[in-house]
């Protein structure tokens, strides 16, 4: 990394040599601040390098999201569709199962109406048999 930071080391050992530091520890304080300072920062070129670089990443990111989004999207809807296929068949053969109920019933209905009707036949034949007879013998009274 270069050091953007402009640092005087000479001006900042001469400082501390005329504060009565010695001159020893004044170049060797120098000299640690100077890579201490270049160390922790940053050029510009290297920010935008950077920045150039998390912008790819985030937009991969994004890309692979929605991506994994669309896949759980459609895996959901053919799941949906299966699941809907399975109930329509369900509830289709409940309704043959009803209307095969239905059926057996309306045959049940009918026959004891068929059943009824000769029954009401019948006893409507013996009613007029009996009015018959009752009138004969009505007509022979004095």
């Amino acid at each position: 990394m270069n050091m953007p930071i402009k640092f005087d080391t000479l001006e900042y050992t001469r400082s501390l040599i005329e504060a009565g530091i010695p001159a020893a520890q004044a170049e060797a304080q120098a000299l640690a601040l100077s890579q201490a300072m270049a160390e922790a920062t940053v050029s510009p070129s290297e920010m935008v390098l950077l920045r150039t670089d998390m912008t790819a990443r985030i937009e991969m990111l994004r890309t692979d999201f929605y991506a994994s989004l669309e896949t759980l999207r459609k895996e959901f809807n053919a799941k949906l569709e299966a699941l809907e296929e399975r109930i329509n068949a369900k509830l289709e053969a409940l309704e043959q199962r009803f209307d095969a109920k239905l059926a057996a019933l309306e045959q049940r209905l009918k026959a004891r109406f068929v059943t009824m009707s000769w029954l009401f036949g019948v006893s409507l034949t013996l009613h007029a048999v009996t009015i018959g007879m009752l009138i004969r013998l009505f007509d022979r009274l004095p």
